[in-house]
């Protein structure tokens, strides 16, 4: 099975690697660290998914970092051999809190992108690591579970941050500056749990430039905004529901009979992303498979009053 790449976002690699070296210096001994990816997914281009679906990890292409959430150092707990939190002057809810506020607030800007499990950091380690059994068994598998029922995502993502080998960053002089090459000291190994309970090695993540930024969605737009009020104007009193989810897609159920309706999806990244279509039963709630409804590369060739 050809398993998905990961890339990270040169932003947000900047920040992950500047908190792993910040804790790395403290102390007698470098100490662990955690931080938390925000990734964007982006699924097999011949297959027509959506969030209704359930995603095995054979049905994505490539997992990119682009945003991460860095805790407060007032909650952190660290050491030389694993990575905790405390909350020294408040209860533990307000942490918890604080978190889930910190990861939603990125989400807002971008809600294309997904949190699919905490990273950390094993700053003794040269070139490779693995999980612990207490990252599979206490991180991994909870999140790998978690994003089963919440996202339909059969699959959890860690990251674990180890030091560069010397004969690396020798390689890495020819592409990259020497200021970027000081972020370069460390990189982050990849590793998934499966939608069969399997942990797989998705290698090294690869740093990509920012030249390509992450847009916000089309229905964040001026145009986008116009361009959805005026297919709910147009479709009336067939427009039956109207709604977004998870990862930046949207939805508009319109009523073709008494008992068939077509459910349109508009994926994170339309229009430059094809909209997908599927029949649904009103009386059976059954639907019909989802095929891509592929009207050009402009919003303007979308008229949802034609379904």
């Amino acid at each position: 099975m050809k398993r998905p790449i990961v890339k990270i976002s040169w932003q947000a690699w900047k920040e992950i690697s500047q908190e792993v070296n910040k804790w790395a210096k403290q102390g007698k001994e470098p100490l662990e660290c955690v931080f938390y990816p925000l990734t964007e997914v982006i699924f097999a281009k011949n297959k027509a998914l959506t969030p209704f679906d359930t995603i095995d990890l054979k049905d994505v292409e490539e997992f990119i970092i682009r945003s991460v959430f860095i805790p407060p150092d007032k909650y952190t707990n660290y050491s030389s051999y694993a990575a905790s939190f405390i909350a020294p002057s408040e209860d533990s809810t307000k942490m918890q809190t604080v978190f889930a506020e910190g990861i939603d607030a990125k989400l807002r800007s971008f809600p294309q992108l997904y949190f699919l499990g905490p990273g950390h950091s094993h700053p003794f380690s040269v070139d490779s690591t693995s999980p612990s059994l207490t990252d599979i068994n206490y991180h991994m598998r909870p999140y790998r579970l978690k994003n089963e029922n919440l996202l339909g995502f059969r699959f959890s993502l860690a990251l674990i941050v180890v030091q560069t080998s010397d004969n690396v960053l020798e390689e890495l002089k020819f592409e990259f500056s020497f200021e970027q090459l000081e972020y370069l000291k460390w990189q982050a190994c990849s590793f998934v749990l499966d939608e069969n309970q399997k942990l797989q090695d998705l290698g090294i993540a690869k740093v990509i430039s920012n030249k390509k930024l992450l847009t916000k969605p089309f229905y964040y737009s001026t145009k986008g905004n116009a361009w959805e009020n005026q297919q709910k104007l147009s479709l009336g009193n067939r427009l039956i529901e109207h709604q977004r989810w998870p990862g930046a897609w949207t939805s508009f159920l319109i009523k073709q009979s008494l008992e068939l309706a077509m459910l349109v999806m508009l994926p994170p990244r339309f229009p430059i992303q094809p909209a997908i279509k599927q029949s649904l039963s009103l009386t059976t709630k059954q639907a019909s498979s989802a095929e891509f409804w592929n009207c050009g590369r402009s919003y303007k060739d979308y008229s949802l009053g034609e379904i």
